[in-house]
C-alpha cells in the first residue's frame, strides 16, 4: 500500500474526534470557512485572525452564496456544492466574491459535506496576495514586452538610417579597436562584405604609415571627447580616405562613430570646410536644390521644403524642378541653357508655386555643375515677396531715349509720346526675352505671354526680324 493509502486508512482513527477539535482543524486549515445550507444560504461565517478584511465578511451570514460571488463564479459554486453532496472527492476552485470596491475578493475553496441534510462547509484560502503578485508579474511582463517592442523599433530605425546613408559609417570599440558594426557603404569602400569587416581590427584597414596617425587621432578623441578629422591611406588600393571620428557612450562602454570619405588623387582634403559647407546647405535661410542634367531634383534643403510646402524630402526625388516654377518649361530651360553656356546665371526673376498652389515671387541663381557625378545644376532661390513692393521698377529705358522723348514734349501730341515710349519699352522686353531664350522664339513668346504670330509681327515691326534668322 502506498503512502496515501496508508494515510487514508489511518484516518479511521479520527472518528472519535469531538466537535471542538473539528472547529480547531477548520480554523487552522482555512482563512475563511462558510457553512452553506441545503438551499444555498450562508448560515455561519468563520474568518481567520490573519485574514485582512476585504469587506464585511461576517455580514455574509443569511445571504445566498450565489448572491455573494461574481457572475462567472456562480457555476463553479454550484458544481462544488453538487460534488460535495454526492460524496465526490473535493476539488479546489477559485471563486471571486463581490465587493464594494473596484476589485473582486478572490478565494480558493474546497467543499466538504457535513452529512447533515445537504449542509456543506466551504474551506477557503485568501488569494488576494497571490492575485497582487500575479498582477505585478503581468505588469512586469507587459513592461518587458513594451520595452522589447520599443527596442525593436529603435533598432529598425537605426538600421534604416545606417544603411540608407551614402556615407561610409563604422562603429568601433574604444577598448579593443575592433569594428563592431559597418554599413554597406563602408563595405563597398573597403571592397569587403559587412560580415568580413565585423570584429576586425579597424587600424588594419589602413597603411602602416597611416596607422600611427589613426592611433593618435583616436587617443585625442577619447581624451577630449571632441570630434577629430584625419586623412589616411587605405590598405590595398592605397586610396586617400578622410576620417571623421566622434566619441559616444552606449550603456557602459564608449564607442567611436567613424565616417569615411574617399578623396580623389591630388585633392586637398579639408574635412572642416566640407562640414561647414554641409551645415550651410542644411541651415541656409535661402532654398537650395540640386538637379541632374534633365532638371530632376536630387537633393533639397530644409528651406526649399518649407518654400515648397513639402514635409518629406524623399517625396521630391526624381520630381521635375520646373514643376514648381511659374512657367515650368520656359523658366527651367532658360536658366539651364544660360548657366550651361556661361557657367552660371546670377539672378532670374520668376514665380514659385508650392505643392498647394501658393505662388510667390522669387529670384533664382543657377550654377552649372559639370564635375558632379552625374553632372547637374545647383539652384539658390530667394523669396522676394516681402521686398518686392519696396523695390523700384529698375531702369528699363536708356537715358538717351528718355531725353529724346523729353525733347519731343511740346512739339508732339501726348498720345504719340505715350505710344513712342511704349514702343521703346516693348522693344527692350522683346530683345531681352530673345536673348534669355537664346533666340528660341517659341519660348520667348510664352515668356512674354504672346502668341508666336504676335511675336513675329512685333519683331518685324521693330526691325528685329532682319537681325534674326527667319522662323520659316
Amino acid at each position: 500500500m502506498n503512502k496515501n493509502g496508508a494515510f487514508l486508512s489511518a484516518l479511521d482513527a479520527f472518528t472519535n474526534v469531538d466537535d471542538r477539535a473539528v472547529k480547531a482543524i477548520i480554523a487552522a486549515g482555512s482563512d475563511i470557512a462558510l457553512l452553506i445550507s441545503a438551499d444555498g444560504v450562508v448560515q455561519e461565517v468563520y474568518v481567520g485572525p490573519e485574514t485582512p478584511p476585504a469587506n464585511d465578511i461576517r455580514g455574509w451570514s443569511g445571504h445566498g452564496i450565489h448572491d455573494l460571488v461574481t457572475e462567472e463564479s456562480r457555476e463553479k459554486v454550484s458544481d462544488m456544492l453538487a460534488r460535495a453532496r454526492s460524496d465526490e472527492e473535493p476539488r479546489w476552485r477559485e471563486i471571486n466574491h463581490l465587493t464594494d470596491g473596484p476589485e473582486d475578493f478572490p478565494v480558493r475553496y474546497a467543499a466538504v459535506a457535513t452529512g447533515q441534510s445537504g449542509t456543506v462547509i466551504l474551506l477557503g484560502r485568501d488569494l488576494r496576495m497571490v492575485a497582487q503578485l500575479q498582477q505585478r508579474l503581468m505588469q512586469a511582463q507587459l513592461t518587458m514586452e513594451q520595452d522589447y517592442e520599443r527596442i525593436r523599433q529603435i533598432e529598425t530605425r537605426y538600421r534604416v538610417l545606417f544603411e540608407t546613408t551614402l556615407e561610409a559609417l563604422l562603429i568601433v570599440s574604444s577598448e579593443t579597436g575592433r569594428i563592431l558594426d559597418a554599413n554597406s557603404a563602408a563595405a563597398r569602400l573597403f571592397a569587403r562584405e559587412v560580415q568580413d569587416l565585423t570584429n576586425r581590427v579597424f587600424a588594419n584597414r589602413f597603411e602602416p604609415a597611416s596607422q600611427a596617425e589613426l592611433a593618435s587621432a583616436l587617443a585625442q578623441v577619447r581624451e577630449t571627447g571632441r570630434e577629430r578629422s584625419v586623412n589616411l591611406r587605405s590598405r590595398g588600393d592605397n586610396t586617400n580616405v578622410g576620417l571623421d571620428v566622434i566619441l559616444f557612450r552606449s550603456v557602459n562602454e564608449t564607442l567611436y562613430l567613424c565616417r569615411l570619405t574617399p578623396r580623389e588623387s591630388g585633392e586637398i582634403a579639408d574635412a572642416g570646410f566640407d562640414r561647414s559647407l554641409t551645415a550651410l546647405y542644411r541651415q541656409a535661410s535661402d532654398a537650395i536644390v540640386f538637379t541632374d542634367a534633365a532638371g530632376l531634383i536630387k537633393w533639397a534643403n530644409t528651406a526649399f521644403l518649407a518654400l515648397a510646402d513639402v514635409a518629406v524630402s524623399d517625396t521630391l526625388r526624381e520630381t521635375g524642378f520646373g514643376a514648381f516654377l511659374g512657367r515650368p518649361a520656359i523658366d527651367l530651360n532658360v536658366m539651364m541653357t544660360n548657366a550651361r553656356s556661361k557657367g552660371r546665371l546670377s539672378i532670374y526673376g520668376t514665380s514659385f508655386r508650392s505643392a498647394f498652389g501658393v505662388s510667390i515671387p522669387v529670384e533664382i541663381s543657377t550654377t552649372y555643375l559639370p564635375d558632379a557625378k552625374p553632372e547637374g545644376y545647383g539652384f539658390v532661390l530667394r523669396d522676394v515677396s516681402r521686398t518686392a513692393p519696396t523695390r523700384g521698377p529698375g531702369p528699363t529705358v536708356s537715358s538717351e531715349a528718355v531725353e529724346h522723348i523729353i525733347d519731343l514734349v511740346g512739339s508732339t501730341p501726348l498720345k504719340e509720346l505715350v505710344r513712342g515710349t511704349t514702343d521703346v519699352v516693348e522693344k527692350l522686353c522683346i530683345e531681352t526675352a530673345i536673348k534669355l531664350t537664346n533666340n528660341n522664339r517659341a519660348s520667348a513668346a510664352e515668356m512674354l505671354g504672346l502668341s508666336r504670330q504676335s511675336l513675329y509681327v512685333k519683331l518685324r515691326r521693330y526691325g528685329l526680324i532682319d537681325q534674326e534668322s527667319d522662323p520659316e
